[in-house]
């Protein structure tokens, strides 16, 4: 397959460069910066701006097999852009990916989520499920159109969870954002995550969402333990209130960070996903993030 790769320079989109060209398919890689980043030999690299819809459209050529999107949110302004792309692929049955997460889904509490239960959107999620609704109703002009809501990703050193190793070289221990209990976050190693990209486009039916969940439901707790750790710190952690992050971080992603969910991911491994990586407890204490900040 020949894959256009919207926000390709990303952290999602460079690892699902990576292993899509790993797979053997060829690659066009758009996003504002592409054509001077460093990207996999045979990979053609087309600058490109997600807020000319028409312009990204054009780029759908008959030589192009699928369609993935895995950049930053734009909020409204991805609307008109999956409406171009809708026309652009219509009635070609070819695959369009697109990124959302699993903070669509809102508190879960004890009882999983899967990718059927309903959505309860929090503040920082905007109109995502409008966005994710826009994409999955290109499934009715014949388009292999598929929502991926990955967890929290860790991997590369890079990321959320990348800050909580921040906190703690700067406290001197771990923190959270919460209360007395900590709350869990569904997780997913990057590179992992890639291979599922690569798994949809290839076969995952129209009108599909799928969960990248490697790991249901990790304590706050846990993560911020094993940050001090990697940075080598004392390995304790401490709760930060909700409000008082907010004061920092802005209320809407402080409510993200504090949000209790726990999140499978049944769809995605009935494809044949089988997450491998090393788990995020261990990547923040001894992987990608204890490199960093050695």
């Amino acid at each position: 397959m020949n894959v256009l790769v919207l926000g390709a320079t990303g952290y999602i989109g460079s690892a699902v460069v990576d292993r899509l060209v790993h797979a053997g398919h060829r690659v066009t890689a758009v996003s504002r910066s592409a054509a001077g980043a460093a990207l996999p030999t045979g990979v053609v690299a087309v600058p490109g701006d997600l807020q000319d819809p028409q312009a990204i459209a054009a780029l759908v050529t008959d030589d192009i097999d699928a369609v993935v999107h895995t950049a930053a949110p734009l909020g409204e302004a991805e609307l008109p852009l999956i409406d171009a792309l809708a026309d652009a692929l219509a009635g070609s049955g070819r695959p369009l990916l697109w990124t959302s997460g699993v903070w669509v889904l809102g508190r879960t509490g004890d009882t999983p989520a899967d990718e059927d239960s309903p959505v309860a959107p929090i503040a920082i999620t905007g109109p995502r499920a409008r966005i994710e609704a826009r994409v999955l109703a290109a499934a009715e002009r014949d388009v292999r159109a598929v929502v991926v809501r990955p967890g929290v990703v860790h991997g590369r050193g890079v990321g959320i969870p990348a800050m909580l190793v921040d906190w703690a070289r700067t406290l001197g221990h771990g923190r959270w954002v919460g209360g007395a209990t900590s709350p869990r976050w569904p997780l997913v190693d990057v590179e992992d995550l890639a291979e599922l990209y690569v798994l949809a486009s290839t076969g995952a039916s129209a009108g599909t969402v799928l969960h990248g969940i490697a790991e249901p439901g990790v304590p706050a707790e846990a993560l911020a333990r094993a940050a001090a750790t990697g940075a080598g710190v004392e390995p304790t952690a401490v709760a930060w209130p909700e409000a008082e992050a907010a004061a920092d971080l802005g209320a809407p992603f402080a409510e993200a960070l504090g949000l209790d969910q726990v999140v499978t991911a049944e769809r995605a491994r009935a494809l044949g996903w089988v997450p491998t990586r090393p788990s995020a407890v261990d990547d923040l204490a001894t992987g990608s993030y204890a490199r960093v900040t050695a």
